[in-house]
């Protein structure tokens, strides 16, 4: 149904199907299945139903046969290659069902390159600022949808437009984020270390897709921090995830108030006693530069500052003046040493 069985494969199927007439029936219930799946709205099966029209059209091969009767060796292996088919068609038939109800179905995907910040509005009136190098996936009739989906790669701002009978969820490949309508912060780049998720207004309920069934409610000024491990394996001692809810505190620089996790959304990077390790990758999404730290001694260097409209080279020239250091810069790579 899915056009994804070879000739041999389905060849296979016809002369099972031919063998077995009673197949017929489970097919029937594949093909309604599949279609309502495709018409967006599957309505869960009468199970109590199936089942005994089941036990009643294989009545002969559920029924204890009598011992006097004994059921001749060749039509018991023809039985039970019919129960056997059966029981596959049907828990195929469940699989299918779990996963299209799981299955998140995106139509549309919104791009932020390096060095590149976008605002959108989406279709159900939320507001959206994607932060470079970030990637967003949504249905483009999000707002039909009894729960508004989005996939989240990289960060971005959420100003949730508040539907009371329509939950917004945001997912990324470590977390996921339900709300109705609040504005919060995702931070969730496949190279970082950790995923961020920081809130300014509402409430959000957010849980880590390891453990799903954890729900953490995050209150307005709290952030969620999510650590990875070595080689971005999820730390877990013998029960939990390590996880930490900090409080957000703003940064004064040069006179003026930042909250340094959103302050991008307003084209500022503002950053609080980072190492140039850490400083390396922000930077790259920044300015759409490649950095190589060739000194391991500026690697441990720590800044704390504010660009709003420098490009690369003026930033660097302004750090210079915190730690001494050289940069060789070309059209799209910098040497630190």
């Amino acid at each position: 149904m899915a056009g994804e069985a070879t000739p041999y494969e389905l060849e296979e199927l016809n002369r099972l199907i031919d063998s077995y007439p009673d197949s017929v029936y489970y097919e029937e219930v594949l093909k309604q299945i599949w279609l309502n799946s495709e018409e967006g709205e599957l309505h869960i099966p009468d199970v109590d139903r199936i089942y005994q029209c089941h036990r009643l059209r294989f009545y002969d091969e559920l029924t204890t046969p009598a011992a006097e009767e004994p059921i001749p060796l060749l039509l018991q292996y023809k039985n039970l290659a019919i129960t056997v088919l059966s029981l596959c068609l049907i828990f195929f038939a469940g699989l299918f069902y779990i996963h299209s109800n799981k299955q998140d179905t995106f139509n549309t995907l919104l791009i932020a390159g390096k060095g590149v910040r976008k605002k959108v509005k989406l279709p159900d009136g939320t507001l959206v600022w994607l932060n470079s190098d970030s990637k967003l996936a949504y249905h483009s009739a999000i707002d039909k949808k009894k729960v508004r989906i989005v996939h989240l790669t990289g960060e971005a701002f959420f100003d949730v437009a508040h539907h009371k009978s329509q939950p917004f969820i945001v997912r990324t490949d470590k977390i996921a984020i339900k709300v109705l309508g609040t504005a919060f912060n995702v931070k969730a780049y496949p190279v970082d270390q950790k995923s961020v998720a920081t809130l300014l207004r509402g409430s959000i309920e957010l849980s880590v897709n390891e453990r799903p069934q954890q729900k953490i409610i995050l209150n307005p000024s709290e952030k969620f921090v999510l650590q990875a491990g070595q080689q971005g394996v999820l730390k877990m001692d013998d029960h939990d995830i390590t996880l930490m809810i900090e409080h957000i505190v703003p940064i004064h620089i040069g006179g003026n108030e930042y909250i340094e996790e959103v302050s991008w959304k307003n084209n500022t990077l503002v950053f609080h006693n980072e190492s140039f390790q850490d400083l390396k990758p922000r930077l790259e999404r920044w300015f759409n530069i490649r950095i190589h730290l060739g000194s391991s001694r500026a690697k441990s260097y720590r800044f704390t500052g504010v660009f709003k409209n420098e490009n690369i080279k003026e930033a660097l020239t302004a750090m210079q003046l915190i730690k001494s250091f050289t940069f060789n810069l070309t059209a799209h790579d910098v040497t630190i040493y």
